[in-house]
């Protein structure tokens, strides 16, 4: 019902052309580009990312509409997006009170028109667009951004970071700007995957509107465009060899940068991987979608039958190996809950391997003392204060 409701008010609120417009000064640009970046959930409970060109165009507003300017999809979208679009229009109506386009709107809308969208992770890139539109700075084509944002211009942050990444990388996106709340996710992606993603995109954390602004217009200050300049310099020789981090003119250059762009998290991350101190833990909320992701597969794994499979390479042996591997990248205090999955996993890789293939009564209750214990722990977590409080933080 809220849905419908939604388009309904778009309708309304765009009623257009046929019935006239109100005389007022049109907006500097018609239209407007960026890359906004989306997940999409896996059955693992993992995230698959991609970066997704996001359009906007001016349209008249009837002069019978009691609206003078407005901000709105045209296209159905879920209600966490829709409500992020308005915290848009009202942050605009505030930032232009005198240059408003009065009796024009903003129609916005994704390439792929046809899938049903939601979540507030677009909320900046709808902002820079009419920010766009209305100044008539262009935006800079290979920029790509993520993050919920305020009325006030805050930028807040949003869930599936590393999918997001890697969805800007696969679209050549040279630059993308992340909410600094969720610079924790960036360090995770560093700690599991290594120094070359974090090296190939210019990742910058931003925690207002102005500093995405300075970073997503195609005409920067000559101090910001010089930053990410030296930075793509960097990158060269990175691809070369990550060895590169810690070269004395590739450790200048990543200080000069840092001086001008403090956010700057690929320089900062690069910076530490050639001194040896980079990231070597997970963050806490980091730690548990890694565990969770690991153990959704090992469930699938159960369910379908297959840890009865023979040989070494079957899926159950992967998911030990996964947990196993994990062991060194979790925060400490989640160590106990993977062990749970890890050691559910390790009773029924025994069955797997025994010539019975059969559960015994005393592998049985192995197995649900062992499946039991996950439930404590994850219990332990769920009741601890300072670690949930942790978990908002992040």
């Amino acid at each position: 019902m809220k849905k419908n409701i939604s388009s309904l008010l778009v309708l309304i609120s765009f009623a257009v052309l046929s019935l006239g417009s109100v005389n007022a000064e049109p907006p500097k640009l018609q239209q407007s580009q960026v890359k906004g970046l989306l997940v999409i959930q896996l059955p693992n409970g993992s995230f698959a990312g991609a970066a997704t060109q996001m359009n906007a165009t001016v349209v008249p507003i009837s002069k019978n509409s009691q609206i003078n300017f407005g901000i709105r999809f045209n296209q159905q979208v879920g209600p966490m997006m829709y409500g992020a679009t308005q915290e848009v229009e009202k942050f605009m109506r505030v930032r232009h009170q005198k240059d408003l386009p009065i009796g024009h709107g903003i129609e916005l809308g994704f390439a792929d028109k046809y899938t049903m969208k939601d979540g507030p992770s677009a909320a900046v890139a709808c902002a820079l667009m009419a920010e766009s539109i209305i100044t008539g700075e262009a935006l800079e084509p290979s920029f790509a951004v993520t993050g919920d944002m305020t009325a006030t211009g805050d930028v807040r942050p949003i869930g599936g970071v590393a999918g997001k990444v890697r969805g800007a990388a696969n679209r050549d996106c040279k630059i993308m700007a992340v909410p600094i709340a969720n610079k924790a996710a960036i360090q995770d992606i560093y700690v599991l995957d290594g120094i070359e993603p974090i090296a190939a995109t210019q990742i910058i954390l931003i925690e207002t509107f102005d500093q995405a602004w300075d970073i997503a217009k195609a005409k920067r200050s000559d101090k910001i465009q010089q930053a990410l300049d030296d930075y793509a310099m960097v990158q060269t020789a990175m691809a070369k060899s990550t060895a590169s981090a810690s070269h004395p003119k590739v450790r200048d250059k990543l200080k000069s940068i840092l001086e001008t762009l403090p956010n700057h998290e690929s320089a900062r991350l690069v910076a530490l991987h050639g001194m040896a101190k980079g990231p070597k833990k997970l963050s806490l909320n980091g730690s548990l979608a890694a565990i969770q992701t690991a153990a959704t597969e090992l469930g699938n794994t159960i369910q379908s039958g297959s840890y009865m499979e023979k040989g070494q390479g079957n899926q159950l042996w992967k998911n030990v190996s996964r947990l196993n591997s994990l062991r060194e990248d979790v925060d400490p205090r989640t160590k106990n809950y993977l062990d749970a999955f890890l050691n559910t996993a390790n009773i029924l890789k025994k069955m797997s391997t025994s010539e019975k293939k059969q559960l015994t009564d005393d592998l049985q209750r192995e197995l649900m003392l062992a499946i039991s214990k996950i439930g404590v722990e994850e219990n332990k977590l769920l009741n601890d204060t300072k670690i949930q409080e942790e978990m908002m933080k992040e």
